[in-house]
């Protein structure tokens, strides 16, 4: 009975960390790419409460209010900024027939931890550090003042940021090697350098939209 129950709990452990962490053996297709648009959006819509910007595929800021249609437009450009050099390293690299829409799809589907970040900059006393902090940079007099409860508060949310953007990563690596059937070094390197790539690319479409 031990045994039993003991092996319950390590298969549902098992299905949980493929959930979390490669959960495009069981989402792919139109249902990762619906599920992925949403979520790319509700991020928008949470980060536009905040002025929370996702200004490039990795960047989170608080920044200066915008419409709500430019927040939308920064998640749409990071996911195809990232999606598309990886379907173009997928057709090079890989061996195998594979789709198109399994790629966006995957990609839009692993950017779901941001979501969590767009939560976690929700608090009022992440801007005020923010401009406390500009303020001090730049050797000028903070126009806001700030309490050991703000300092927590922003602390926090940059270490849940930094954990939300290694995991993101972790996924859309994830997604890349199972939408694209890629394995070992080829797969690392052409990763590294779409991500890299892809980062350049979205602050320069973004930094141009600002403007």
């Amino acid at each position: 009975m031990t045994e039993i129950t003991t092996d319950t709990k390590t298969a549902a452990s098992r299905r949980l960390c493929q959930w979390l962490f490669n959960p495009f053996k069981f989402v792919a297709g139109c249902k990762a790419l619906l599920s992925g648009l949403v979520i790319i959006l509700a991020s928008a819509f949470v980060g536009s409460l905040g002025n929370t910007h996702f200004d490039g595929v990795l960047d989170v800021h608080t920044g200066r209010e915008a419409p709500l249609w430019f927040f939308f437009a920064e998640g749409l450009i990071n996911w195809i900024c990232m999606a598309v050099p990886l379907l173009f390293f997928g057709l090079i690299v890989s061996r195998s027939s594979f789709r198109a829409i399994d790629v966006f799809g995957t990609q839009a589907l692993a950017r779901g931890p941001y979501l969590i970040a767009a939560v976690a900059m929700l608090p009022d006393a992440n801007r005020r550090f923010g401009e406390y902090l500009t303020a001090k940079l730049t050797q000028a007099a903070p126009t806001v003042a700030i309490n050991y409860t703000d300092v927590l508060i922003f602390a926090f949310a940059i270490i849940l940021i930094i954990l939300m953007a290694v995991w993101m990563v972790a996924l859309m690596y994830r997604a890349y090697t199972v939408s694209c059937n890629i394995r070992g070094a080829k797969a690392i390197a052409t990763f590294i350098v779409s991500l890299i790539g892809a980062e350049v690319l979205s602050k320069a479409v973004i930094l141009q939209l600002f403007k």
